[in-house]
């Protein structure tokens, strides 16, 4: 008997603590049932907070905001549990007139109160979003750019399936409409009481430009651009030469701003091409080995880290920092395509003697030819080329290449090709490399491009810097106009009445 009066009693404390609480309803412009709405640079999010409540309620203010925040967590390798930090880089407050509130301040039961609101979706963070400890001085451009939505679960556009954007639970980046009803404390340092706060979710995904090739050093462990390998004859056989695989970055994968794709997952037409340079050099007069297959896979990387990143994460930072756990790393691969090479013909070259080229002269240019081997000495060798065409699958969701204070994303390209040496019974062998691949977010049709020059003729410059204009009072403007009087005439005036009358006697 106890135990169904604390049930019923706790039951109407619940009731009454719905009932006593303001309503709050959040409606977006572009809204669409069941669907997460998203936007990008440049675009505008419009709707309309509807307030509404059971009985009187007495309030000071209405605060609307667009927020931005990251959450990451790291597991602790050198103790037990785990660390991470939260930060919020983006907050606009949407103004609201005097005028638009009820006088008194007293929501009243059985109204309605509307606000509208409207926010733009920037560039850029302000500069002390990004005020920590920097070893690279490219480090606040980054950092200040606005990040996508990362790892938030939504529906996609096509409402099949939830996004899969390749984000582990340990970090987050989210954005949405909040809305709270404060009420200001008795109290003169007391902070504001809340008497309800809602948000709502949008989807950032912003326009990302291209950025100059990486300059990939030989102990990163993302990358390999250039590899060598020996061809054997067989096993526990000699050599026939060594070959040198190399491929440079490719042009980026620009995906389509939100809402611009007729599948809704933005990788429809979504392509580039990498291509992939081969030298062969025999030890004598032997011939290169047929090409057979070639892999082509995206490795997606994802940073993260409690502290603040002072330079651009790396697999070495990564591994320096595995003691502490402040930073993690989750890589996903992605196959891509597989393609048959084996018709791919192979050039013969012949260098005269003693000439010799530097073996870094290949990754500049997808035209140059790989440099030679290290152990090269003769003067024939063999070339070739495959093109491999990136498309991007339409199972997945992509966001552009970013990185910001707490969290990054990057891709590498890996290709693997495999060949077959002449008379050889062995497993057949392959070469890899990872070519860091960008991926860009292009502008919506019709937008203004970043640093875009407007042009204004010379009539309108005369007319709005060099046209005379008044800037008297309108009654005296509509005067008259009166010449001024000449040089004699004040010159006259400024003299004393004695002055003027012995020099008139005089002129007499």
């Amino acid at each position: 008997m106890a135990a169904s009066i604390i049930t019923r009693g706790s039951n109407s404390l619940a009731a009454f603590a719905v009932r006593s609480r303001p309503k709050i309803d959040i409606s977006l412009s572009s809204q669409k049932e069941g669907l997460v709405p998203s936007y990008t640079t440049g675009d505008v999010i419009e709707g309309t907070v509807t307030v509404t409540v059971d009985h009187d309620t007495r309030f000071d203010e209405l605060e609307i905001t667009f927020e931005g925040t990251s959450r990451t967590s790291v597991e602790r390798q050198s103790m037990p549990g785990r660390t991470g930090a939260y930060h919020t880089f983006l907050r606009l407050r949407q103004p609201i007139e005097e005028t638009v509130y009820p006088t008194p301040r007293v929501l009243e039961v059985g109204r309605t109160y509307q606000f509208p609101f409207t926010f733009v979706v920037p560039d850029r963070l302000l500069p002390h979003i990004c005020n920590h400890a920097k070893t690279n001085l490219h480090v606040e451009h980054s950092h200040t750019l606005l990040p996508p939505t990362l790892g938030d679960p939504m529906m996609t556009t096509n409402r099949k399936a939830v996004v899969d954007d390749m984000t582990p639970e340990m970090c987050r980046i989210a954005y949405l409409v909040r809305v709270t009803l404060q009420k200001k404390p008795a109290a003169p340092n007391a902070a504001p009481a809340t008497l309800a706060s809602v948000g709502k979710k949008v989807r950032i995904i912003p326009t990302v430009d291209e950025e100059p090739p990486l300059n990939v050093s030989d102990d990163e462990g993302l990358y390999c651009m250039r590899k060598e390998k020996d061809v054997k004859r067989g096993f526990m056989r000699g050599k026939l030469g060594r070959l040198v695989v190399a491929a440079a970055q490719p042009k980026p994968v620009q995906l389509s701003p939100p809402g611009e794709d007729n599948n809704g997952d933005g990788c429809d037409s979504v392509n580039t091409v990498a291509t992939v340079h081969l030298r062969f050099d025999p030890v004598g007069d032997e011939c290169p080995p047929r090409l057979g297959t070639v892999w082509s896979k995206l490795r997606v990387s994802t940073f993260y880290s409690s502290d603040p990143w002072g330079d651009y994460p790396s697999a070495s930072c990564i591994r320096s920092w595995a003691q502490m756990g402040g930073r993690g790393m989750y890589t996903e691969v992605v196959p891509l395509s597989t393609m048959c090479v084996a018709s791919a013909p192979w050039t013969k070259h012949t260098t005269p003697a003693g000439e010799r080229r530097d073996s870094m002269q290949s990754t500049s240019s997808t035209e140059s030819l790989p440099g030679p081997s290290a152990s090269f000495g003769g003067s024939t060798y063999y070339t070739a080329a495959v093109v491999v065409p990136v498309t991007l699958p339409k199972a997945k969701t992509f966001v552009p290449t970013f990185f910001s204070c707490l969290t990054a994303r990057v891709y590498a390209l890996e290709l693997s090709i495999s060949y077959h040496a002449p008379n050889a019974r062995i497993l057949t062998p392959s070469a890899s490399l990872k070519v860091p691949i960008q991926l860009t977010c292009e502008a919506r049709p019709g937008a203004p491009s970043k640093g875009t020059v407007v042009n204004i003729t010379q009539d309108e410059v005369n007319a709005e810097f060099f046209s005379p204009r008044s800037i008297a009072p309108a009654a005296i403007a509509e005067l008259p106009a009166i010449a001024p009087p000449d040089y004699t005439a004040v010159r006259m005036s400024n003299l004393a009445p004695d002055r003027s009358q012995m020099l008139g006697t005089a002129r007499v």
